[in-house]
């Protein structure tokens, strides 16, 4: 459940950079790799002390970078379907956030696991 709404959170984060990067009239591609990384920040501290607060405390430096690789495959995947989608569908506002919205659902689940069995477990 607690991932769920650091989930969410983390997707309004995305997708409210996206808005600002595509008003600023950057495009779809380039703002969509732009807003990773804000999410990525803003959910890794969410996740670390809230959703998985009870799980060993390896160092900061090693838990991100694990929860990073991990939401880089994540990314790839979420990417690869948005990505998709625009490029079959065109890159009309309705598209790129049904496009937005579907990478993001299939990224989730792989997300999660990979949160809970590499980047917050303990691992020595």
């Amino acid at each position: 459940m607690r991932f769920g709404v650091v989930g969410a959170v983390g997707f309004v984060v995305d997708g409210g950079a996206l808005w600002i990067f595509l008003s600023s009239g950057l495009n779809p591609y380039i703002a969509r790799a732009l807003s990773f990384p804000l999410a990525v920040v803003v959910t890794w501290g969410l996740n670390r002390v809230w959703t998985f607060g009870s799980a060993g405390r390896s160092g900061k430096r090693r838990q991100f970078n694990r929860y990073l690789a991990v939401q880089l495959v994540g990314t790839a995947i979420n990417y690869c379907v948005y990505t998709s989608v625009i490029r079959t569908f065109g890159a009309d506002a309705q598209v790129i956030i049904i496009a937005f919205i579907s990478g993001s659902f299939v990224g989730m689940f792989l997300n999660f696991w990979g949160a809970r069995q590499i980047a917050f477990r303990d691992i020595d």
